[in-house]
């Protein structure tokens, strides 16, 4: 009998032990980063009335950057993209800007000229697409469900060119990846159709930390980049 409770209270004892084990061990994030991760199921923008679009990495506008998919640190680079307009079609109400997946719109707020439409995934957790310089549709507000493809407004009447940007939010930190990394392969279709491709839209890291980004002043504690060079872009085949 002494022998059987000793080993019940072993057997006990060692339960109790992994239960603690388990309880107290880190629960690390959840990685959403594998290859495979393809959310963006609809196009952003119509390509249409589109001339040319800047390179991820590329050395337009002002410094945007901070970890990669890789949880690298990178610095003075544009980790986004930059969206240029046909030309007659700058200053009117016509440049359409749509939801690239299902989700709901997390955030609206001034982003001069215009506002920013952040918009985070029901099927990516902690994946947000930010719209940087345009003009919210009426029915757009900050909470509301979207569909992948509904128009969600135009860029603003006052731009040359509005952004695109891709950022995880995570726990720690925030990640910087391409919107095109993201989409799904009909979607890239669409670009290859016009001449972009994940090749030539993507900057790498390594070609870029050789290849610093010039300097000229800054703005708002953000670097400013000197000029718009052609090979920071990727012209649309109409």
């Amino acid at each position: 009998m002494k022998i059987k409770i000793v080993s019940i209270i072993c057997k006990l004892s060692v339960f109790i032990f992994l239960v603690l084990l388990v309880s107290c061990t880190p629960i690390e994030e959840k990685s959403t980063f594998s290859d495979d991760n393809k959310f963006i199921v609809a196009n952003p923008i119509n390509l249409s009335q589109i001339q040319r679009i800047s390179k991820f990495r590329s050395c337009v506008g002002h410094d945007y950057s901070g970890l990669n998919i890789e949880k690298e640190k990178e610095t003075l680079r544009s980790m986004k993209h930059y969206i240029e307009p046909l030309p007659f079609l700058i200053g009117t109400d016509k440049i359409q800007i749509f939801a690239p997946f299902d989700g709901k719109i997390s955030e609206i707020k001034d982003s001069p000229p215009g506002k920013q439409i952040i918009t985070t995934s029901n099927a990516a957790r902690g994946w947000k697409f930010i719209f940087f310089h345009v003009t919210p549709a009426s029915n757009i507000k900050q909470g509301v469900t979207v569909r992948a493809g509904e128009q969600l407004g135009i860029a603003s009447r006052d731009i040359h060119n509005f952004d695109i940007g891709l950022k995880h939010f995570g726990i720690k930190n925030q990640i910087f990846d391409s919107v095109f990394s993201h989409m799904t392969n009909p979607v890239l279709d669409e670009y290859k159709t016009n001449g972009i491709t994940l090749n030539n839209i993507i900057t790498l890291k390594q070609a870029r930390d050789t290849d610093p980004c010039p300097v000229h002043g800054t703005k708002n504690g953000d670097a400013m980049f000197s000029v718009y060079r052609e090979e920071d872009f990727v012209t649309i085949k109409h």
